[in-house]
């Protein structure tokens, strides 16, 4: 299945600079004007203060998005490599970061079939595509003997075009590593 990139940035970015300009915007409104007397000059004093009702108000930024997660936990591994690995993979010339990235979270035999799988299908083994999906979710589905499995969603396109692919990621308990992935349906 071949994927159209839309965006070249996620569009998760674009709202974490608005949230952090409009943080940067409502300082000043929260700074009183002793902090801005000009150097030298006397502060002006409490009286002469614009007082907090004749303030501008600010209008409190919507709370940013919380990541977090612990590296011993399987499916949070799985979330910090398709992370890292969309974001390389949406950069030209980062081979080099794909497989470092590869090496570091995926066993030796895990990466020789990926490298079989794209020989085969001339496509990303990782991603199962030959572009970059604009957003990813995992979600952990289960564990038994010594390994664990997590659903990778990935999300092609945006608004009303969005697509998704589902890959199944299995992850061994004891090394951490991701052992295999393939198509979930």
């Amino acid at each position: 299945m071949t994927h159209t990139r839309t965006s070249a940035r996620q569009p998760g970015r674009a709202l974490i600079v608005a949230l952090t300009l409009a943080g940067v915007v409502a300082v000043p409104a929260s700074v009183s004007a002793m902090d801005y007397a000009p150097a030298g000059a006397a502060p002006k004093a409490a009286a002469e203060a614009p007082k907090a009702a004749d303030a501008p108000k600010a209008q409190e930024p919507p709370p940013a998005p919380v990541s977090s997660g612990d590296p011993q936990t399987p499916y949070t591994r799985v979330a910090h490599f398709y992370a890292a690995y969309v974001d390389v993979s949406s950069d030209p010339g980062s081979d080099a970061a794909a497989t470092a990235l590869r090496a570091f979270y995926l066993t030796p035999a895990a990466q020789k079939r990926l490298a079989d799988w794209e020989r085969r299908n001339e496509a990303d083994g990782v991603l199962r595509a030959q572009n970059s999906p604009t957003a990813w979710r995992v979600t952990p589905e289960g564990s038994g003997m010594g390994t664990t499995w997590s659903t990778v969603r990935l999300t092609w396109g945006e608004g009303k075009d969005r697509t998704y692919t589902y890959l199944k990621v299995t992850t061994e308990l004891e090394s951490g590593k991701i052992s295999d992935i393939s198509e979930k349906y």
